[in-house]
């Protein structure tokens, strides 16, 4: 999971625990409020009977000759208003929820009681307001509040969402150059317009270590390049001389089996110095990319050159090829990758079995892949195979692990993606993503075997 969304999914996250907590408890929250301002109301209406009675005197109220109560409810029974004398014994000045019996229906009120002292007599001050009516307030109260709430949670975390967006721009600018990167040499060191340090300091650490993994692979192919052109000449006057030696007719037979051994030496020597300036070369960009080329015409072309190799191990190679396509490219380099590939099954296949050369056209490119019924590849070994001079034990021991390496180079170089399916002991397919635009529209069937299983 990206880190973009992490942090608003915690954020997000974080919000709606607290909002939780505060729809849990905004219940309680209200009612207490509720009752708070209620019980301010009653006290504040107590003042006002008080101005009352300082101003009109209690007889407004309560008549002395026959200590007659006093009582006021509105038209709703929401609230009511007491007075009547007590004695001095009964005093208990309190707010509590009390029972009241209004027209033979009993409510419940909120009830401010308070005795108070006034012309010689001591009278008893009941002030109520309805519960229901306060009940009502609070549940009203916790609806819109619930709602406030929730917008605010949904308001914050698209904020959130917006604020990570444009916080963390710099690194998704940094990641999809990196993913850019399809070669050491295309690197372009830049600056990053960000004021977060450490985004500017995560950027010029790549811009650091690019440079420096590119300037070592400059030098590894200018080392391998010159290396393996300087010794190419050695090598060749070595060969020669061997073959002077093995023609003069006075040199010993015992001399001439070990000069033999020796020549081959060096054409292996050879062909892995050779193999290595082939993949210098193209990374250096030294080839074209002009021809056009069949893939059709290229399959066939391998199938002719490998027939005396399937003859032998008695293998046989066929060709479904449902269209064809041309793309641009380096003819003579595509035909050793796929030579390459087509020869390692020829090596590595079981005697009698099978190799299929298969390709059709997909939506993304022309897909073309080889499968064979070798022994296959362990799955911890896949991952290894490209690597130079990392190879599996050939039959013949003459490989020297640099054939899928040139494989690997001219793929990249075509920009053409390479995947590879194998199970030991059922075979390997390598599987070749050609970018191509357009397709010929004549299709066929081929699927004749090229070479017949010898008998």
């Amino acid at each position: 999971m990206k880190l973009q969304s992490k942090l608003t999914l915690f954020s997000a996250a974080s919000k709606i625990i607290i909002l939780l907590l505060l729809i849990f408890l905004l219940p309680l929250l209200v009612h207490r409020v509720a009752l708070h301002n209620t019980d301010t109301r009653l006290l504040e209406k107590k003042e006002q009977v008080f101005d009352i009675i300082e101003q009109q005197g209690i007889e407004s109220f309560v008549s002395n000759s026959t200590g007659a109560m006093y009582g006021s409810y509105n038209l709703l029974k929401e609230e009511f208003i007491s007075i009547e004398p007590i004695d001095t014994s009964q005093i208990d000045n309190r707010i509590e929820n009390s029972y009241r019996k209004v027209e033979g229906e009993i409510l419940e009120y909120r009830v401010l009681s308070l005795a108070f002292a006034v012309d010689g007599g001591t009278y008893l001050l009941e002030i109520g307001r309805s519960l229901d009516t306060i009940r009502e307030t609070s549940g009203t109260m916790q609806q819109y509040a619930s709602y406030f709430l929730v917008a605010v949670v949904l308001i914050t975390v698209f904020i959130d969402l917006a604020f990570v967006k444009v916080l963390l721009r710099p690194l998704t600018l940094i990641i999809r150059r990196l993913e850019r990167i399809g070669h050491p040499e295309t690197f372009k060191p830049n600056t990053l317009g960000t004021s977060t340090s450490d985004f500017v300091y995560l950027n010029d650490t790549i811009n650091s270590m690019m440079v420096q993994t590119q300037q070592a692979f400059l030098k590894e192919k200018e080392f391998i390049g010159n290396v393996s052109h300087e010794l190419l000449t050695p090598v060749s006057i070595l060969q020669t001389r061997l073959e002077n030696l093995l023609s003069d007719p006075q040199t010993p037979e015992d001399m001439l089996v070990k000069l033999v051994e020796s020549q081959r030496t060096l054409h292996r020597l050879k062909s892995i110095i050779q193999a290595l300036l082939l993949i210098s070369r193209i990374e250096n960009e030294q080839y074209l990319r002009n021809e056009e080329v069949s893939l059709e015409t290229l399959a066939q072309e391998i199938a002719e050159e490998v027939e005396e190799r399937l003859e032998v191990k008695r293998l046989t190679l066929e060709l479904h090829l449902a269209q064809d396509a041309v793309l641009k490219g380096n003819h003579s380099l595509l035909f050793t990758m796929l030579f390459n590939v087509v020869n390692n099954a020829i090596k590595y296949n079981r005697p009698g079995g099978a190799i299929t050369i298969e390709g059709r056209q997909l939506e993304k490119g022309y897909q073309l892949s080889v499968q064979d019924t070798g022994v296959g590849i362990a799955k911890e070994q896949i991952s290894h195979i490209f690597n130079r001079f990392k190879r599996l034990q050939a039959p013949d021991g003459e490989s020297h692990g640099l054939g899928l390496s040139i494989v690997q180079t001219v793929a990249k170089f075509h920009g053409v993606k390479l995947s590879i399916d194998s199970q030991p002991g059922k075979g390997t397919c390598f599987s070749f993503l050609f970018p191509v635009s357009s397709t010929a529209t004549r299709r066929r069937d081929h699927r004749a075997p090229v070479a017949a299983l010898a008998e």
